[in-house]
């Protein structure tokens, strides 16, 4: 199920690690992902800083305690206004809403250090399943709504962010 999510999150434009469904006799197969915080440089293997959103906000992952507000101001501050990396994150809210990815939560939002460029980057996304949690609501609300976001949350969220509304709508 990971897998079929995965190919899925990539092609709702969702930046992903290169991922491998490996064959198996006792079941369906083994899902694999590619490393996203390993990089080989001219002196070899060498690994890029990493942060989730939990360590920057100094939050307990096993509680619900964040919402995709906080999340896009996050990424807005951390990589200096990319649009790039704004719109993955609201692309990761809608695919979360949509698919109905529950678990999704302050660990699994993953910002990544470049020292040559001496900036942040939102990581690929990771840990994308169809998920149940604390009741049935998403681990990261979507403009306070846990339970049953739908458009107009997401809307919210995207407004609120600095992005234009019909642009919010496309995407």
């Amino acid at each position: 199920m990971e897998y079929d999510y995965s190919c899925c999150a990539r092609q709702c434009g969702i930046t992903m690690s290169e991922t491998r469904l490996f064959p198996s006799n006792k079941c369906e197969g083994y899902f694999g992902t590619k490393r996203f915080d390993r990089i080989v440089d001219k002196t070899g293997k060498k690994r890029i800083h990493m942060l989730t959103a939990a360590a920057l906000l100094e939050l307990d992952f096993e509680q619900p305690s964040l919402d995709y507000h906080s999340l896009m101001k996050l990424t807005k501050i951390l990589t200096r206004d990319n649009p790039e990396d704004l719109r993955n994150m609201f692309r990761r809210m809608c695919f979360n809403v949509y698919a109905h990815n529950r678990d999704d939560h302050s660990k699994n939002f993953t910002y990544l250090y470049y020292e040559e460029k001496d900036c942040w980057r939102l990581s690929p996304a990771y840990d994308l399943t169809y998920s149940n949690t604390y009741y049935g609501e998403h681990t990261t609300t979507v403009d306070g709504n846990g339970r049953n976001p739908g458009e107009k949350e997401i809307l919210a969220v995207g407004v609120s962010a600095g992005m234009e509304k019909r642009n919010v709508k496309e995407l």
